[in-house]
């Protein structure tokens, strides 16, 4: 386990997306009506996790121990999320036809996130250890 309820395996989404239809009218429309979704939850999560770095820097705002626990969960629940995406990104670029130095690009860089994922849920693991033992 490495965040939350989430294994070690990176690769769920692995094989699940294809390239767009060519019935599509507008290059990577997604099917069923929603146009669009997964480039408006990116942005969405980029500029939660913006304003959530902006406050952890501010010196202003107090943290307990547990809170930062905590984020470091959230963080290796969204990056863990992020190589998952990132995997099935990779097989979606091979399954157009972009094999070589893009999907492998691609790949390298989900394989990087699952370990900084399991990294800061190892942080946070330290965290709440020391934490426990200050008690």
């Amino acid at each position: 386990m490495t965040a939350a309820g989430h294994s070690d395996d990176s690769s769920t989404q692995a094989g699940k997306h294809g390239p767009p239809s060519r019935r599509s009218g507008r290059r990577g429309e997604d099917a069923g009506g929603e146009s669009g979704y997964s480039s408006e939850v990116a942005r969405q999560v980029g500029e939660a996790t913006v304003a959530l770095g902006e406050r952890l820097r501010d010196p202003g705002v107090a943290h307990s121990v547990e809170e930062i626990e905590k984020v470091m969960r959230g963080f290796s629940l969204t990056v863990e999320g992020m190589s998952g995406g990132l995997s099935g990104v990779t097989e979606w670029l091979r399954a157009a036809g972009h094999v070589g130095p893009l999907s492998g690009h691609a790949s390298v860089m989900s394989e990087r996130l699952s370990h900084i994922g399991k990294e800061l849920s190892r942080l946070a693991d330290a965290i709440e250890q020391a934490q426990q033992q200050a008690s």
